[in-house]
């Protein structure tokens, strides 16, 4: 019977863990290079193809600003390996001009208020959103924590802290309504708040507020004077 182990297996699940692992920094350009080209060529030591590329080309970046028909010059680069190599720089830019026009700033109270408010347009339940933060108050990510009665919703301090480390938030905003009453904070808001506050600050992510939207109106719980001590 014919062997069809592939016997760069070991090999390529060594490069493969070290990158998950230890990520770029730890691994030379050919290595990176061998890595990507795993995925074009599923059988062939990709290694020698890796090394040959940055030699004919110079460097890592040069062998990505190569062209389509530049690569396919190179022994060992097939239609497949080249279209991948080539589609890098343009993912990339997609991604890096995605991140600039999606970036939101609620550093200021205004702005969160503002960005917020629209959460809970037509939003007929109480419902908890957990905003994740960078340093510098940009909006990494908006989840969805909990969703209850008209008049209490469930917060999951579990949960809460998950999604934070999950989205290596700085600092994070809480946000939640009172679809039939008023903004202002009930004594288990109140409670809840300090709670996770504390909580929070335990392992290194600071609350920066906490919103209650009502129908036509919001509150932001750290620029009232008596509640900022929580935050």
């Amino acid at each position: 019977m014919k062997n069809t182990e592939n016997p760069h297996q070991n090999h390529r699940a060594r490069i493969r863990e070290t990158f998950r692992k230890a990520g770029v920094e730890k691994m030379p350009d050919h290595n990176l290079l061998e890595l990507l080209l795993f995925y074009s060529i599923p059988r062939k030591d990709t290694n020698e193809i890796a090394h040959r590329l940055i030699s004919t080309f110079g460097s890592l970046n040069r062998v990505f600003d190569a062209s389509y028909e530049q690569l396919l010059e190179v022994e060992g680069v097939g239609e497949s390996s080249a279209l991948l190599i080539s589609m890098i720089p343009a993912i990339c830019k997609r991604y890096i001009d995605g991140r600039a026009k999606a970036k939101i700033n609620l550093s200021e109270p205004a702005q969160a208020r503002e960005y917020i408010e629209k959460l809970f347009f037509g939003c007929n339940c109480e419902t908890f959103y957990l905003l994740c933060l960078d340093a510098v108050g940009n909006l990494i990510n908006c989840c969805k924590i909990g969703e209850g009665t008209s008049e209490n919703v469930l917060v999951d301090k579990r949960a809460v802290l998950e999604t934070a480390f999950r989205n290596n938030a700085d600092k994070v905003i809480f946000a939640h309504n009172h679809p039939n009453g008023i903004a202002a904070p009930s004594k288990k808001d109140l409670e809840m708040t300090g709670e996770m506050s504390s909580l929070l600050s335990g392992v290194g992510i600071r609350l920066a507020d906490h919103f209650i939207v009502a129908a036509n109106e919001s509150i932001s719980l750290a620029s009232i004077e008596k509640f900022s001590t929580m935050f």
